[in-house]
């Protein structure tokens, strides 16, 4: 399945219109609260809520999760770095709306090599995860063998190269057992390097034969 990520109010209506059977609701990015958002998206479309750092206080962003979750959210993505406390608030809302957790990881300038990225994922569901979803820079071939040795492993899993390099995960990811692959609306909603667009992708996925 295409996850197609929003980065602005403007592109939920273009993600919705893609044909997309989910979404990514970067709520750091769009700045608008999830009761403004759930509204818009049909019930048929499911929605994955993350808010990653940077933009608002550890506070915030935990609220805003909370917020989107109780409004209807299917997953939610918290970073394996978030600090024990905000973790264990954000589960237990998690558990109590419903709503299933991925624990992400991401580097944006580097891949790790396969035994420290096998690490990365067991800790991952350790920390709750339902699904572990690591990203990180791909800067040589070796990179993306690390990185897509990782679906041999047991366990609910999403595994991303960022950068041109990594675009190749992107496309092979469902293949070998992604629970689902991300894209843009087009260009310039890009919420990750070497995010492949949702027209680009479902046109590579149509000359392979990828339902």
């Amino acid at each position: 399945m295409i996850c197609v990520s929003v980065a602005h109010m403007s592109g939920l209506s273009e993600a919705i219109d893609s044909g997309a059977g989910m979404l990514e609701l970067r709520l750091d990015l769009i700045k608008e609260a999830p009761s403004k958002l759930f509204p818009l998206i049909p019930k048929a479309i499911s929605s994955i809520l993350t808010c990653r750092p940077g933009v608002f206080s550890d506070a915030k962003r935990v609220e805003l999760l909370q917020a989107g979750m109780k409004q209807g959210a299917d997953y939610v993505d918290i970073e394996i770095e978030t600090p024990a406390g905000d973790m264990e608030l954000l589960i237990d809302a998690a558990r109590l709306s419903g709503c299933k957790v991925i624990i992400s990881y991401h580097n944006y300038l580097r891949t790790a090599d396969r035994e420290d990225l096998e690490s990365v994922m067991l800790a991952c569901y350790e920390k709750g995860g339902e699904i572990a979803k690591i990203a990180t820079l791909v800067n040589a071939p070796e990179d993306i063998r690390n990185l897509l040795s990782l679906y041999d492993l047991p366990g609910k899993k999403v595994i991303l190269g960022m950068g041109l390099q990594g675009r190749i995960t992107r496309v092979m990811g469902p293949y070998l057992g992604a629970e689902f692959t991300f894209a843009s609306t087009g260009e310039g909603g890009e919420t990750a390097p070497g995010q492949l667009s949702v027209k680009q992708l479902n046109e590579i996925y149509k000359v392979i034969g990828q339902s």
